[in-house]
């Protein structure tokens, strides 16, 4: 079990330190008009149950995301531009830098802010130089020896995605009054996970994963250079491929495909042991503050009285020359214990308790939030540990974000885990194909149904229909959009061929049989030539009937199932055409593709109850739903178990906005990121131990 020590800071009489007296200064206890998720919150009358966002504005015909811009730009670049927008709102608005700001009452203009910390700038062999405090990242960026291509470096905390953040703001401002100018977009190096693919490959997945690009848009927009790509930490690719990585963003840019404009972010350490540098045309370095700036911000936000405090303790003066880990004290100081940080011996120990400090500091303090009386927020102990849990997947899979609905059956580390999470998908699957009138999946389904679907769909799917169709239950695949106007004329020209091959094979056979029998019957009443006229003869017969029979059974039998499948595989494929979609609720994926299920089932229903009667049209109905459901049944499942086993509560999307709430998560629409790798990988390094369930 982690612990922590809650210690009150008091003053030099040995009373606990008064807040300001100053009528404007708000107390850190206090979140009235901070700004969570992009938007600005009442603090005063948002319900913290509420998952953010009204479903039915996603999925009953509003518009999800309006587009911004010049009318000249194409509809689908100003509708990315304007999720992009929302992104980089969001992540600044939520900065603890900024939310620090907030809570102390002072509004955050950056136009008026000048830069907190030195910067340096290197350009080719030169030596590098200081900056001037008027100098922008803007203006960096569109410098003569720059030209677009810029690098980002420096130490943990120092600023580094705050200030890509800035600079896509200020050049999707300027994509807005320019149609021509690139869009800019935001990605994270850390999901490139395969060495052999190139960055025009992980960049096309990224655009649709990330911001529902088809692959077909996509490719257009990277072949024509209509992207500006802010690629982000580099280093937290695992060491021995982070050189690789630069390899192939220096491919990228001597290939056809090479971006007008890059900019890249890393550390400065691990960039500077590469061999290989990034063929880029300069690099910024931003530097840790020194005593006059930290004096300085403290004095600017109004916490001068803590000056005092640090400058005292110099390994605490020295750990806070970055603004992640100054607004970090800053916000916790108050549990601070002065005594026990001097027994600490060396830097990581410090942080480490420098952070559980924070995380304390957030989970005790008072958040002025109306909700429901019946709610109650979890335990600080539960709270840690949920969250411990979900750095430690999010570090397996090298994300830095979660989206609620990627949650993966891979999750689940032992086998009884997986054994209860197929138990509880057969028996799902099992119930719902039951209504349909199918036996062999009802109630017995629930027992043996994993083993029974599993062999079925593997044997039918993957030798009749190709592999490509098959979709094994350790990957949850959404369906989230129906592309109405699409149909899978491959998977119909493939089932009518089994068809036409099944029904010749098998009238042939049963034509030849029958014939077979006629013959021996009609030659038994003669001599040895009557029973062989009588064999060849029967045979004929039957082979003719057969083939005919045959063809116009397979061709009926093909047709008809080719028309289904195509159809219901055609309808819950990738969109062929121009298509962009963006995550603006928690868990966005699993509802649209429940409701998609429902309209498939639905519409198939329907269809053969007037082709064939209700008994098949409810079959039909049914195993279409199923088809497009499977993954919501497989995610409810994979869900049910993680709650059983104490990894995540009943109601997640509650527990991560309450975590926003708290200043531990950012959420970006329905995307949740710790504030900080740093603060995220302290939760997966923690050594937590609990109860045996």
């Amino acid at each position: 079990m982690v612990t922590f020590r809650t210690t009150t800071l008091k003053n030099a009489q040995g009373k606990p330190m008064p807040d300001s007296e100053d009528p404007k200064q708000v107390s850190n206890n206090d979140l009235r008009n901070s700004q969570f998720g992009g938007g600005l919150i009442n603090a005063e009358t948002v319900n913290a149950g509420r998952v953010g966002g009204d479903i039915w504005n996603i999925f009953l015909g509003q518009p999800t995301v309006t587009p911004v811009g010049n009318p000249a730009r194409p509809k689908n670049e100003r509708l990315l531009l304007a999720t992009v927008k929302q992104e980089v709102t969001a992540r600044l608005s939520q900065s603890l830098h900024n939310t620090l700001l907030i809570n102390l009452g002072k509004e955050l203009q950056p136009q008026q802010v000048k830069r907190p910390w030195d910067t340096e700038i290197k350009i080719g062999l030169k030596p590098a130089e200081v900056l001037s405090d008027s100098t922008t990242i803007l203006d960096i960026f569109d410098s003569q020896e720059i030209a677009g291509k810029l690098l980002i470096l420096g130490n943990p905390g120092s600023g580094k995605t705050t200030t890509q953040l800035e600079l896509a703001q200020a050049l999707i401002q300027r994509a807005e009054e320019q149609p021509d100018y690139p869009v800019p977009v935001l990605f994270n190096l850390s999901s490139w996970k395969d060495n052999r693919q190139t960055l025009t490959d992980w960049l096309l997945t990224e655009l649709n994963l990330k911001y529902g690009v088809s692959t077909k848009l996509g490719k257009q927009w990277v072949e024509n250079h209509q992207l500006l790509l802010f690629l982000d930490a580099l280093d937290e690719l695992k060491p021995q491929r982070q050189e690789i990585c630069v390899q192939r963003i220096n491919q990228l840019l001597l290939s056809q495909e090479r971006p007008s404009y890059m900019v890249i972010c890393s550390r400065s350490e691990e960039y500077n042991n590469y061999s290989t540098q990034l063929q880029l045309n300069g690099a910024v370095c931003l530097q840790p503050f020194n005593n006059n700036q930290i004096y300085n911000y403290l004095f600017n936000i109004k916490r001068i009285d803590l000056w005092a405090i640090i400058s005292n303790e110099s390994d605490l003066l020295e750990l806070v020359k970055t603004p992640l880990l100054l607004s970090i004290t800053v916000l916790a100081m108050e549990d601070i214990s002065l005594e026990k940080w001097q027994y600490f011996l060396n830097t990581e120990v410090r942080l480490e308790y420098l952070l559980n400090t924070y995380v304390s500091r957030m989970l005790e303090r008072e958040v002025k939030i109306k909700t429901d009386a019946k709610l109650s927020f979890p335990k600080k102990e539960q709270t840690i540990f949920w969250l411990y849990w979900l750095a430690q997947q999010l570090k397996k899979d090298s994300k830095t974000e979660l989206l609620i609905e990627q949650i993966q059956p891979y999750w689940l580390v032992s086998k009884n885990s997986k054994k209860l999470y197929k138990f509880i998908f057969g028996l799902i699957f099992g119930l719902i194909a039951g209504l349909s009138g199918i036996p062999l999946f009802g109630l017995i389904g629930g027992v043996i149904g994993i083993p029974l679907w599993g062999v079925i769909r593997v044997l039918i799917l993957e030798i009749f229909f190709n592999s490509i169709y098959v979709r094994n239950l350790q990957e949850i695949t959404l369906i989230e959009n129906i592309a109405w106007f699409n149909f899978n004329y491959e998977l119909l020209d493939l089932i009518l061929f089994f068809g036409l091959v099944f029904g010749l094979v098998g009238a042939l056979a049963g034509g030849m049989l029958a014939g077979l029998v006629l013959g021996v019957v009609g030659g038994l009443g003669g001599k040895l030539i009557g029973l062989i006229t009588g064999l060849i003869t029967g045979l004929i017969i039957g082979l003719i009937i057969g083939v005919i029979g045959g063809l116009v059974f397979g061709l009926v039998l093909g047709l008809v199932l080719g028309l289904f499948f195509g159809l219901v595989f055609g309808l819950a494929g990738e969109q062929s055409g121009s298509f962009i979609e963006t995550k603006l609720i928690p868990n966005q994926g699993i509802w649209k593709s429940s409701i998609n299920a429902v309209l498939l089932t639905l519409l198939f229903g329907v269809i053969g109850w007037l082709i064939f009667g209700l008994h098949i049209g409810v079959m039909f109905g049914v195993i279409t739903g199923l088809f497009c459901g499977e993954a919501c049944i497989q995610h409810f499942s994979l869900r049910l178990v993680l709650y059983f086993n104490g990894y995540i509560p009943w109601n997640y999307t509650r527990f991560l906005n309450y975590c926003t709430e708290r200043m531990l998560l950012q959420r970006v629409g329905g995307r949740y990121r710790f504030i900080h790798k740093l603060l995220q990988d302290h939760f997966a390094q923690m050594d937590f131990k609990r109860d045996s369930r």
